[in-house]
């Protein structure tokens, strides 16, 4: 699910969330915006079963109309292959993707919780910094801040080069609820 969308022409490397060199639009779309915050907090409520081919997150990203304004807050990401008995790794933080002021500041340390029950993973970003929180417990505070309008994303994905072997169900992400407390939003034109 994503809350916006935007690219460049045909065969152009314009567009959102270049993550790779060389990219080139295949198919052009009109701009959409539906939900493009501008700070405020992002918290969802969700459960996973995921394989060790499998990936869950909840992230932001920006919408791109300037090439710069192109950074991430990652809320959670979870590898089906980081799952011990110990716990998850729990990715979150900031990505700077081709974003010059932003500089990446990304964890992924082993939580000791179990990704398979529910939880509620939080975002508060302000003009200052952002803060990541599970089950309302702050994770860490980053002193930097994306100063534009993000646009979010939500998936599960399935990684083929890895397999699943010793698998018989497929990745799952439960979502109970995604909330957004908005400070201020780009309105659709």
């Amino acid at each position: 699910m994503q809350t916006g969308h935007r690219s460049g022409p045909l065969g152009s490397t314009e567009g959102q969330h270049r993550f790779k060199p060389g990219l080139r639009v295949r198919e052009a779309l009109a701009p959409m915006r539906l939900y493009l915050p501008h700070y405020g907090a992002i918290e969802m409520r969700a459960r996973a079963d995921l394989g060790p081919d499998g990936m869950a997150a909840l992230w932001l990203i920006g919408w791109e109309d300037r090439p710069e304004d192109s950074g991430e807050i990652t809320v959670m990401e979870v590898f089906g292959r980081s799952i011990t008995e110990e716990g998850a790794q729990l990715g979150h933080g900031i990505k700077a993707i081709t974003d010059p002021r932003l500089v990446t500041d990304f964890a992924d340390p082993l939580v000791p919780f179990d990704v398979a029950d529910w939880h509620v993973y939080a975002a508060e970003w302000t003009p200052d910094s952002v803060s990541f929180l599970l089950d309302g417990e702050v994770l860490r505070h980053v002193a930097q801040s994306p100063d534009y309008p993000m646009q979010l994303m939500l998936d599960v994905f399935a990684f083929a080069d890895v397999g699943t072997a010793g698998r018989d169900r497929p990745n799952s992400f439960s979502i109970d609820w995604v909330r957004g407390h908005v400070v201020a939003e780009v309105q659709q034109t």
